[in-house]
């Protein structure tokens, strides 16, 4: 089939970009996995798309380029509403795969040195469009969202463990704004059914304030003394094991965040899995909250 070369170039390309722009991070792995996946996605989805698109245009003499480009990009933006925040890898997808099926048309029809000026000055006119549409993708589907807060987290100093983020909960305070930041002060409590095991203490803060969109990647960790002296933790001694919902026994349901914090292991292992003990404490808390709905009296 003569969609599967553009299939392949256009996943080998991509790979080789990505692979790229991630090296100085230690991104060579990338580049098998983004192989992976946009090869998957490229000859499931991009080659019915391109089919799609001759079939539609095929008959027409005039713009048929544009409308193939816009077929491409349509199809491309789509994956918005299964992939989210990754769908201008669709997008990105969909105009070199529209790109190098044009090109090899072109290269393998007859008279290929006529109007080649013409052709390439249309093929960027669409190229342009095209990342136009990858713009949008991005941009205006996020101008509803609301703005994400930054916050500052006080933690006892020396705590080690799961800390948790309770949202929503009624007659407790709301988060204190100073500057930029959300000020979440850390509490420490014993879960009951940890009693007399190594990780019985995790941290609790339980604010009245709904939940946040959050800024992960600008947020701050402190370690704070008794005399409320702060020391900053660095990104690598904290590891973000995400969060969830459950349902409160009034029926309302209870947002939560949680995390991770270690000032003894702090390095890339810890930020990117956690500690498995804190894992299992985290395990525990949630199943807690399932059952209780709340992790205090």
């Amino acid at each position: 089939m003569n969609k599967i070369k553009p299939a392949l170039y256009t996943s080998l390309i991509l790979s080789t970009f990505m692979m790229i722009i991630s090296i100085t991070d230690g991104g060579l792995w990338i580049f098998p996995i983004v192989l992976i996946y946009s090869l998957a996605g490229n000859m499931a989805y991009g080659i019915p798309v391109s089919l799609l698109s001759d079939c539609l245009t095929k008959r027409m003499s005039k713009g048929r380029m544009l409308a193939a480009g816009f077929i491409h990009a349509f199809f491309g933006g789509v994956t918005y509403f299964v992939i989210d925040g990754f769908a201008w890898f669709g997008v990105i997808c969909a105009v070199i795969f529209f790109f190098i099926d044009e090109w090899l048309k072109r290269k393998d029809s007859s008279g290929v040195d006529r109007d080649n000026k013409r052709f390439y000055l249309q093929l960027l006119s669409v190229i342009f469009l095209l990342a136009v549409v990858i713009v949008a993708v991005n941009w205006i589907p996020g101008m509803d969202r609301e703005e994400g807060i930054k916050s500052q987290y006080l933690i006892p100093e020396g705590f080690e463990g799961t800390v948790v983020i309770l949202y929503g909960i009624e007659n407790r305070p709301a988060l204190e704004e100073v500057g930029d930041f959300s000020v979440v002060p850390v509490e420490i409590e014993s879960l009951p059914t940890l009693m007399r095991t190594d990780i019985e203490r995790y941290g609790l803060y339980q604010t009245s304030t709904q939940n946040q969109i959050l800024q992960i990647s600008q947020n701050q960790y402190y370690y704070v003394d008794e005399e409320g002296n702060r020391t900053l933790l660095e990104d690598d001694c904290i590891y973000h094991s995400g969060g969830g919902a459950v349902t409160s026994s009034d029926g309302e349901e209870r947002v939560f965040d949680e995390f991770q914090v270690t000032n003894s292991a702090c390095g890339e292992e810890f930020s990117s899995h956690g500690y498995e003990r804190y894992s299992a404490q985290g395990r525990e808390i949630g199943k807690y909250l399932d059952e209780n709905g709340s992790l205090t009296e």
